[in-house]
């Protein structure tokens, strides 16, 4: 979790961040304990507090540089020394309430200059911020905003009417398209975001309670490396606690919808209309055709290739083609259709000798 963005009273002791939760600290337990951050259980760090709602799917003995777990009860006898485990029976529910305590701030859209009044508008027609920093040779069209604290690289063009929010970083050499929205986002050299993306909006994440659908806060980023190119319209949520990554070189269509966490390779092309679920990990110089949607979770190889209108609800090991929706080898894929066509002209030429 970046503190640049996504700014909080941390680090606090762990017995107030407990009490956040409705969680008690356990007797015994390291009285000079602190929370610095948190951080999901797949990428724990120093002084961080996660939550595990069991113990299956989840390297254990990585814990050991927390400074707590949240977890159920039968927890206690399995984690590693160092962490204190604080005991709950809903963990998922103490851990958001902890975050939507701690990161208010950091819910829904970030705002782009918190004291209009004191903003710069130069003679492009555009308004920016008198804490933004820009290079020689960056050119704004009208309208565009930019953000408290934003850096912008030499020759990078922002179009007309988009918003930079606060604390993005982009290179040189790049370009963002008129309508353009970006926040929370870190951008490297020649990203060319085309007109109307909308990049590091809140991923879709929501915990059932008994009051209803609570927000889960999205603390996360979204990073673009070099090279890469955003379509129109396309839209690219920010991660949960850790990044959405879109790896240097990856070129994705307009009209794609990329959601929290998840990260794509180098030199991956992705067509329209795609939808790529939440975690979703895509490795280098992938292929995927135009209509492909992924569950959440799904890990697929380098060098796969995916024919448009597939359904991925399984992994897919590095170098494969599939297609189909269950999306399956597209050797599998083709049989199926084969026998399919086979059966209806045997249907069709049984009922013509009726």
């Amino acid at each position: 979790m970046d503190p640049h963005f996504h700014p909080s009273d941390l680090p606090l002791p762990l017995k107030a961040v407990a009490a956040l939760g409705g969680l008690a600290v356990p007797d015994g337990a390291a009285s000079d304990a602190v929370v610095t951050t948190l951080a999901p259980a797949s990428a724990p760090v120093k002084g961080s507090l996660v939550f595990i709602e069991s113990a299956r799917n989840v390297a254990l003995d990585t814990l050991g540089l927390c400074s707590a777990v949240i977890g159920p009860a039968d927890l206690a006898g399995l984690l590693p020394e160092g962490p204190v485990h604080l005991a709950a029976n809903a963990p998922r529910h103490a851990f958001q309430d902890i975050a939507l305590a701690l990161f208010a701030d950091s819910i829904g859209d970030a705002v782009a200059i918190a004291d209009p009044a004191t903003a710069l508008h130069p003679s492009s027609g555009a308004t920016v911020s008198s804490t933004a920093r820009l290079e020689d040779g960056v050119i704004l069209a009208p309208g565009a905003v930019i953000g408290d604290d934003v850096e912008i690289g030499a020759g990078t063009i922002v179009g007309a009417n988009a918003v930079i929010a606060r604390g993005c970083r982009i290179g040189r050499n790049g370009r963002i398209g008129a309508g353009a929205s970006l926040q929370y986002a870190l951008l490297g050299d020649r990203v060319q975001i085309l007109p109307g993306a909308a990049i590091g909006q809140d991923g879709f994440g929501y915990v059932p309670r008994a009051d209803g659908l609570r927000k889960m806060p999205q603390l996360g980023r979204v990073v673009i490396q070099d090279d890469v190119e955003i379509g129109a319209n396309t839209a690219i949520d920010r991660g949960t606690l850790g990044d959405t990554v879109i790896g240097q070189g990856t070129k994705i269509d307009n009209l794609v919808q990329i959601a929290h966490n998840v990260r794509i390779g180098m030199h991956t092309v992705i067509a329209g209309h795609c939808g790529i679920s939440g975690s979703v990990t895509i490795g280098d110089q992938c292929m995927l055709g135009g209509g492909v949607g992924v569950a959440d979770q799904i890990v697929i190889g380098d060098r796969v290739q995916i024919a448009g209108g597939a359904g991925v609800m399984d992994n897919i090991p590095s170098g494969e083609r599939w297609g189909g929706s269950p999306a399956k080898p597209a050797r599998d894929a083709l049989r199926e259709v084969l026998a399919l066509r086979r059966l209806a002209n045997d249907r069709k030429r049984s009922a013509q000798s009726d």
